[in-house]
């Protein structure tokens, strides 16, 4: 392989493995997204109002809350999904409702 080749060759690797995930910023959004579009979170919240609150808690978990109650959402890998480089795929994991 020419110098050429090979430096050319190793700046497509690193662009791969730089678009493999989204910037934190539009990972984030991406995962309120995906909460505030489920239909499991909405059916869950349905009888104590409208989300008013979604509090990131920590990495991959968020806590939803609607009138007296809160719920907690999890952000798992989608394991379903093929391994390709790209965004993140991801499923919710909808915890236990607690209402006060």
């Amino acid at each position: 392989m020419t110098r050429i080749g090979f430096v050319a060759a190793f700046l497509l690797i690193g662009t791969a493995a730089a678009s493999a995930a989204l910037p934190p910023y539009w990972q984030r959004k991406a995962e309120i997204d995906a909460i505030t579009d489920s239909g499991d979170v909405a059916r869950r919240l349905e009888n104590h109002g409208p989300i008013d609150v979604i509090e990131h808690i920590g990495n991959d978990h968020y806590r939803v809350g609607g009138g007296d109650c809160t719920l907690d959402v999890f952000i798992v890998d989608d394991a379903s999904a093929e391994p390709m480089p790209g965004p993140r795929k991801f499923k919710l994991q909808i915890g236990k409702l607690v209402c006060k």
